[in-house]
């Protein structure tokens, strides 16, 4: 009776997730035969920026945050055409899709966001049977995190894609344990700011449970000791469960910014893979662009 019993419950979770119903456990069953793995240059790759801390009505250009990634990662493999430049305030110019183009501003939440992202990540590509790689700087990594987050436990009662299919997340200096700014003072007292915020209700939330991986998700944190925006132990927490973690010595000079944008050179780093309980150093690592590449590809040497 209980086999007879267990076998309905999974035939009534596929169903709804076949029509669309939110029901606890729909995602997991549902996801449970990606799309195998290809670990090549052939995914669609989602590019989500960060903060904006300038004028909002100014908007952001995605082209320039991301053209020098998107311009190295060509070199090796990728084609324009693959990348997903996602913008999330109003203003913003030149990113192939907007999550926001009408209420885009610093008091949209950031789960709002990661469901937004959720759900055209599914349309385009998972309903389809498509896996993709994700890559966050600074607030958009925590964006992608929601994402992934919110699809895999969700709510019953909240609007979220049935199932995800990520292959592999990267996140650039992000804070994942916040920033540890003063928002008043610093950018302004706008949600985005707040959630961003050490103890917040979004952070409460956000660690609920280590990095989701509903597919097997290969997650590398990457951030520098020279940001002086996020600290290494919030861009790179060795409690998350991430499978990767890569932290640039402080000699290199990196930025906040240059984590985006700095693609060529040997650089002096430390990586930790699969929980290692040691942090490896070598002197002659990959730049960060670089870095993210080899972690698009399931790396595990940096």
């Amino acid at each position: 009776m209980a086999r007879r019993q267990r076998a309905l419950t999974i035939a009534a979770m596929c169903f709804a997730a076949l029509i669309g119903l939110n029901v606890p456990g729909a995602a997991a069953d549902s996801a449970a035969t990606p799309p195998p793995r290809t670990d090549s240059s052939n995914e669609t790759v989602y590019l989500v920026k960060g903060y904006n801390p300038i004028a909002i009505s100014q908007g952001v250009n995605c082209e320039s945050r991301w053209g020098r990634l998107i311009e190295a990662m060509q070199g090796w493999g990728w084609k324009k055409e693959q990348f997903v430049q996602v913008g999330f305030y109003t203003a913003d110019a030149l990113c192939n899709i907007n999550l926001a183009p009408e209420d885009g501003d610093r008091d949209l939440s950031l789960k709002e966001l990661g469901r937004r992202l959720a759900w055209d990540i599914y349309r385009n590509h998972s309903s389809k049977g498509e896996s993709v790689d994700l890559v966050g700087h600074s607030m958009g990594g925590l964006i992608v995190r929601a994402a992934v987050l919110g699809v895999t436990y969700h709510d019953p009662e909240e609007n979220w894609p049935p199932f995800l299919y990520v292959e592999d997340a990267v996140t650039l200096g992000t804070p994942h344990y916040g920033t540890g700014r003063d928002c008043d003072s610093i950018f302004g007292a706008d949600l985005q700011c707040r959630q961003m915020l050490p103890g917040s209700q979004f952070m409460t939330w956000l660690h609920s449970t280590q990095v989701p991986q509903p597919t097997k998700t290969d997650w590398t944190f990457i951030g520098s000791n020279a940001d002086k925006t996020v600290s290494r132990n919030s861009a790179t927490p060795t409690t998350d469960g991430a499978q990767h973690l890569v932290r640039y010595h402080k000699s290199e000079g990196i930025g906040h910014s240059a984590l985006r944008v700095l693609a060529k050179g040997s650089k002096r780093l430390y990586y930790r893979n699969y929980g290692s309980s040691r942090w490896a150093t070598l002197a002659n690592g990959a730049a960060p662009v670089r870095a993210t590449s080899n972690a698009l590809y399931w790396a595990t040497k940096w």
